[in-house]
């Protein structure tokens, strides 16, 4: 059962604040670009104090973000623990965008939270990592990506009294079939079709012809990204009647993490024409901005703002995942630390309508110079009202008739 929030419900105070300082799903704005530092950092009020707490070596717990003002991060424990894979919490993208939607809240409510990372990418290893949490006395753990949704249906209902977050994800058996979500788990999932195809159909309105996408892993929520993509340069080009002229070349790295094969396929479609290429996938954007600075290409960003990264990138697909964790947290803590009835054994699922997508509309961030923010809204409009329906099936090749060269191996 798919839901939404009810965001008319009395709110604690500090979401209150939250509100004020990051505007919510509605305000387009770009994620904040603080980055966790990988050594440990002491805050002001603990000058001179001893640091007690031993990281754990079993499940690669890691060091504190850069800064600490409130002093209530723990490198092992604390009420609220993020757990991610064994890419970079400082993606500039999911992993990070989650971890501060967490750590934004816990600052606010003042919750001690902490994170911990899986050491390999195997089911064994997600479950590990999230005992680790669990063993750490965490009250609700996040379950940062789909990569945890094995790990999530063996432990749900070993565990009733440990509150447990997913995003992106459902909790799965062994052979990647869906479970009956538990009472202790809420799920959450976004439209990141409605996302893929802003980009796509703003990228074509502004006048490019020459498109590639490169997802990450071939996981639902990044297939959603491409289909999503695919549909809005399809309706551009038809809009435009420049159908024949649009060539888009798309495939799958497998990994989220920079790789010099990566950097090479990116750099033969940009010397090949390819003008704008989406980086649909934690850190991949690293290896194909690095094509795009010597081969004087554009690149579209993933789940958040990567204006403030390069002056490359044209636009980003942006999904809310910060605030979406603020908010579910705040439901959390108001219910007396357990999930209301309506997030306790279900998924809530967020898009334009919800507005938790888009794409950044800031002056720095808005690179487009043949469409103006007036098309966008009219665009958005067009989305919420049910004028222009986008197809969110990753099973099966979009009805579109633009040229797509498809790439299985990249």
């Amino acid at each position: 059962m798919r839901i939404s929030i009810d965001y008319h419900k009395p709110l604690l105070l500090c979401t209150v604040v939250l509100l004020f300082f990051c505007g919510g799903c509605g305000t387009q704005k770009a994620v904040g670009t603080e980055t966790p530092n990988p050594t440990t950092a002491v805050s002001p009020s603990q000058e001179g104090k001893a640091d007690t707490t031993a990281p754990d070596s079993s499940a690669g717990a890691v060091s504190s973000p850069e800064t600490d003002y409130y002093g209530d991060y723990l490198k092992t424990g604390g009420e609220v623990a993020l757990v991610i894979d064994c890419s970079s919490i400082d993606d500039n993208g999911f992993n990070q965008a989650a971890y501060e939607g967490a750590k934004t809240y816990a600052q606010a409510a003042g919750v001690t939270y902490s994170y911990y990372s899986a050491d390999e990418n195997t089911v064994d290893a997600y479950e590990r990592a999230l005992m680790t949490a669990v063993e750490n006395h965490a009250k609700l753990v996040i379950c940062s990506g789909s990569h945890f949704e094995q790990a999530l249906g063996s432990l749900q209902n070993a565990y009733p009294d440990i509150h447990f977050l997913i995003l992106d994800g459902v909790p799965k058996d062994a052979s990647d079939k869906e479970l009956p979500i538990a009472p202790n788990v809420h799920c959450i999932s976004y439209h990141e079709e409605e996302a893929g195809y802003l980009a796509g159909y703003m990228t074509v309105m502004d006048g490019y012809t020459k498109l590639g996408f490169i997802g990450g892993e071939k996981l639902p929520s990044v297939q959603r990204y491409g289909t999503g993509f695919l549909q809005g340069i399809d309706a551009a080009a038809k809009e435009l009647n420049i159908r024949e002229e649009i060539i888009v070349d798309y495939g799958y790295a497998d990994t989220f993490l920079p790789d010099k094969s990566i950097e090479e396929v990116s750099s033969q479609w940009y010397e090949e024409g390819t003008e704008v290429i989406f980086a649909c996938g934690g850190s991949i954007y690293e290896s194909i901005l690095t094509s795009a600075e010597s081969c004087g290409g554009l690149l579209i960003g993933a789940d958040t703002d990567h204006s403030s990264i390069s002056k490359l990138f044209l636009t980003s697909a942006m999904k809310e995942v910060r605030y979406s964790v603020i908010m579910t947290l705040d439901d959390y803590f108001a219910s007396g630390n357990v999930w209301s009835e309506n997030l306790s054994g279900q998924t809530s699922t967020y898009g334009v309508s919800d507005k938790c997508i888009g794409l950044p509309v800031s002056e720095n961030a808005w690179r487009f110079e043949k469409v103006s923010y007036s098309d966008y809204a009219v665009l958005l409009s067009r989305i919420k009202n049910g004028e222009i329906r986008i197809t969110s099936d990753n099973k099966s090749t979009p009805e579109i008739s633009i040229q797509v060269n498809y790439h299985n191996n990249l």
